[in-house]
């Protein structure tokens, strides 16, 4: 007995299995071509980092296929859902012996991925997680949400560098910090990290960030040099990110 039912609990799979199959059209080859850009992009270094939250994982897609929706309806490990569309770029014109095969249909063509904190649900490079669907009306890029999350400024280390190098004898810990800040890029859609500042006598100590992107700089005896300590002394309770760090850098630890 225990055989015959198993037999017949494999035999309603498999038939489960292929009624499912059959529900859905096969993707015609323009929207296996579209959905492999969309897989392409998602083994990126961008989307594969670590982001908990779906809004980090909006706010690093341009650049890659469209983003059109999102949502952060979680269930599981799945924190949330991105829809991208692609189109197709138009073949080149050919003629005689170099025609195309075939005539090619742009889309735009729409894809659900589904996302965990690291990134596309399922096997890595794989369509497995991605799903094809209907595009939205009107079909428009979305623009990623505000972060309140402050992030390093990409010349921070320039800015530092820039303004430590032409100050004064006796500087105002204030005054350099307005003046690097003043100089920082700007984050389209971030906060830039606060720019912190000691001063003791001649010396300038400068630190911009948190322990996982600390930017350390120092001018010291009139020499301005960056200040480099180990990711340990970084974190809380360690000297930490912090002007005085800069300053007087703790020794290496042995």
């Amino acid at each position: 007995m225990r055989t015959t039912t198993g037999r017949v609990a494999v035999v309603l799979a498999l038939v489960a299995a292929t009624g499912l199959a059959a529900c859905g059209a096969p993707l015609s080859q323009d929207e296996k071509d579209a959905r492999g850009v969309v897989v392409d992009f998602m083994r990126t270094t961008r989307m594969t980092s670590y982001h908990p939250d779906i809004e980090d994982f909006v706010r690093a897609a341009p650049g890659g296929p469209t983003l059109v929706a999102w949502s952060d309806e979680a269930s599981g490990s799945r924190i949330g859902t991105l829809t991208f569309a692609v189109t197709l770029p138009e073949p080149p014109e050919t003629y005689g012996v170099f025609a195309p095969e075939r005539e090619v249909d742009p889309g735009p063509y729409c894809f659900a991925v589904e996302m965990d904190a690291h990134g596309k649900v399922g096997e890595f490079g794989t369509p497995e997680g991605i799903r094809s669907v209907d595009c939205p009306e009107p079909l428009v890029a979305v623009t990623p949400p505000t972060s309140d999350e402050p992030v390093v400024a990409d010349n921070a280390r320039e800015a530092a560098w820039q303004v430590l190098a032409d100050l004064p004898s006796t500087p105002d810990a204030d005054e350099v910090a307005a003046r690097i800040t003043d100089l920082l890029t700007p984050e389209e859609r971030r906060v830039l990290a606060e720019v912190r500042v000691g001063v003791d006598g001649a010396d300038v100590g400068v630190a911009v960030g948190g322990p996982d992107d600390c930017v350390l700089v120092a001018r010291r005896d009139g020499t301005v040099t960056d200040v480099h300590v180990t990711s340990v002394q970084l974190q809380p309770g360690e000297a930490g990110c912090t002007a005085g760090t800069a300053l007087a850098p703790p020794d290496p630890p042995h």
